[in-house]
């Protein structure tokens, strides 16, 4: 099981483009009192020498835990830009 990923959590990034911090999440779910985080939620737009500015979204995540019919996003879940999820709860794990 991994760490569920929440409003604020940093990104890996990617190439040479910096991690970057979720910025939408499920309006109504919480975890440690953050936003929990789902599939198609979206990481600050962000560019670097290698990409123009663009955004990513986790791109999948568990096949088991559903938030607001998403899949809800882990530690270690891609990012559609390039990336993974690299922050999450300490105490809240999520399976799938």
């Amino acid at each position: 099981m991994s760490s569920a990923t929440r409003l604020g959590d940093l990104d890996t990034g990617h190439d040479a483009c910096a991690p970057t911090a979720l910025v939408s999440a499920s309006p109504n779910v919480y975890i440690n009192g953050r936003a929990a985080g789902r599939v198609g939620d979206s990481y600050a737009p962000h560019g670097c020498i290698n990409h123009p500015t663009h955004s990513g979204v986790i791109a999948s995540g568990s096949s088991s835990v559903y938030i607001n019919g998403k899949a809800a996003g882990r530690i270690g879940d891609p990012v559609s830009c390039g990336g993974t999820v690299a922050e999450g709860s300490s105490n809240v794990f999520i399976g799938g």
